[in-house]
């Protein structure tokens, strides 16, 4: 008994041929989580101080420019005394977005 017995329905593979585990193509590795494409957007707004909007999960709005941003938080200074500048954790907001109002005048 020397020689390896044949599989059911055909020949072994060769000596040396690669085994069907290593022939299954390689796991694509997930997407990034940061593409940088936010902070070049905040940053872009901050310089121009665009007029945003900001609007939180909760419903609540807030409109004005940004001075400041980082990982975490975004700082909204409000326009025309409309209310106290805020800082906004990011994982609260919703939407944010070009205000068109005050982008207009």
């Amino acid at each position: 008994m020397d020689q390896p017995t044949q599989p059911p329905g055909g020949t072994p593979p060769p000596e040396g041929a690669p085994r069907a585990a290593a022939e299954r193509p390689q796991r694509r590795t997930p997407p990034p989580d940061a593409t940088g494409d936010e902070a070049t957007y905040f940053a872009k707004l901050r310089e121009q101080r665009t007029p945003i909007v900001v609007e939180l999960l909760d419903g609540t709005v807030f409109r004005g420019v940004i001075e400041y941003y980082d990982r975490d938080m975004i700082k909204v200074n409000r326009l025309d005394g409309s209310g106290p500048n805020v800082f906004v954790r990011k994982k609260h907001v919703r939407l944010v977005w070009e205000d068109p109002e005050k982008s207009a005048t």
